[in-house]
């Protein structure tokens, strides 16, 4: 699969969308930080649309996408206290309109975009990125009908951070409501340990 052959809808999403991510609340000496967002190390290649030199970052089109795809994945059995702890929930603002790579609707014909088979979702990336598209939009894995988008460098610089909420306020203790609803509805116990 490469983009010319997949020949994706390229789209614009106009400037003031907001999008939402949950991220360390502190970097780790090797964590890349950039215009709000803390990002993993260059070339983990870790997450679908990863790019091996320069850094990618994963945003949902609301609070509790953004959980489901980060803490509460369909295949996880538990949650962990302790990296609700270690998180916050952040959200960036579109300052101005991103150029994209629509793959929403692809996955049907293309079942490799959602699989764990990231090589191949990678190279799509990089080929984007020659495009000069600022990211990717692409229909969450996690939660039906949402949709997330992988930014790129240059989009990620057309974007501004929001707000940030800690996971757990750390005076009580209590959850993030969005928190609460997305543990619920995955039925993903949090645990301590």
């Amino acid at each position: 699969m490469n983009f010319k052959d997949l020949d994706p809808p390229i789209i614009e999403i106009p400037a003031h969308q907001t999008w939402h991510r949950v991220q360390r609340t502190s970097s780790r000496r090797d964590s890349v930080r950039f215009k709000g967002y803390v990002l993993a190390p260059l070339g983990g290649l870790a997450g679908r649309f990863d790019l091996a030199d320069e850094p990618t970052a994963y945003l949902a089109d609301s609070s509790e996408t953004a959980l489901y795809e980060s803490l509460f994945r369909r295949e996880v059995r538990s949650c962990q206290w302790d990296r609700l702890t270690q998180r916050s929930l952040v959200s960036f603002d579109g300052r101005a309109s991103l150029r994209l790579a629509d793959l929403r609707g692809l996955e049907e014909r293309y079942p490799v975009l959602q699989s764990m088979r990231y090589e191949t979702s990678q190279k799509f990336a990089q080929e984007c990125r020659q495009q000069e598209l600022h990211g990717i939009l692409y229909a969450s894995a996690q939660h039906a009908h949402h949709s997330c988008v992988c930014l790129f460098k240059a989009g990620m610089e057309l974007t501004k951070k929001l707000a940030s909420f800690a996971l757990v306020e750390p005076d009580s203790g209590n959850l993030l409501k969005s928190v609460a609803n997305a543990a619920r509805g995955s039925q993903v116990p949090i645990v301590r340990e």
